[in-house]
């Protein structure tokens, strides 16, 4: 698989339960394939069905999910080979936009700490230079129906960066809390 003009060396993809994923991952792909069922309990309680802001879009599992419910999915993946795999999973998919990056509380750069690097699932950023981290206001969104975040500890700091757009739309908000935002000072 070619590196999508990431400009970095990527480990390789595998196809495994239907799903393309990075092939050292041992961990996350059966949690995410078991999370994702509680989306049906959530969608009930959304007013609408417009913009739904997803991250970490991780190999695609919630956006390819949400894209069959909203008219857009925005989702966003700062890990590099997730984002391979994210892309190729999402092929043909016409109304989620993919992003390789981060949401945050602030515009910055930052880079992947691989804390288990047999769960893909289980990167946090920390300082650096590999990609963008952007708030979700800086996007615009006034129609934002559902806001969905795992992105290990760094949910707090995304929500700061989208205070404006939660004040427009008031979306329903999913957020995965288990502690791990003690990283980022929460």
């Amino acid at each position: 698989m070619d590196n999508l003009d990431l400009g970095i060396k990527m480990s390789s993809l595998t196809h495994r339960n239907g799903w393309y994923v990075p092939a050292v991952d041992k961990v996350a792909l059966d949690i995410i394939l078991r999370e994702v069922n509680d989306v049906e309990l959530m969608l009930p309680y959304c007013k609408q069905y417009r913009t739904a802001i997803q991250a970490g879009g991780n190999v695609g599992i919630w956006p390819k999910r949400l894209s069959k419910t909203f008219k857009q999915v925005i989702t966003a993946e700062p890990d590099p080979d997730n984002y391979a795999a994210l892309r190729k999973n999402l092929e043909g998919i016409d109304n989620v936009a993919s992003l390789w990056m981060a949401f945050g509380d602030e515009g910055k750069t930052a880079s992947m700490d691989h804390i288990d690097p047999e769960n893909v699932g289980a990167h946090q950023i920390k300082e650096g230079e590999d990609f963008t981290v952007v708030t979700i206001d800086s996007m615009g969104i006034t129609d934002c129906d559902f806001l969905q975040l795992d992105i290990e500890g760094y949910e707090h700091l995304a929500i700061i960066g989208a205070a404006k757009t939660i004040h427009k739309s008031w979306p329903v908000i999913c957020l995965e809390l288990k502690g791990l935002g003690k990283r980022y000072g929460a």
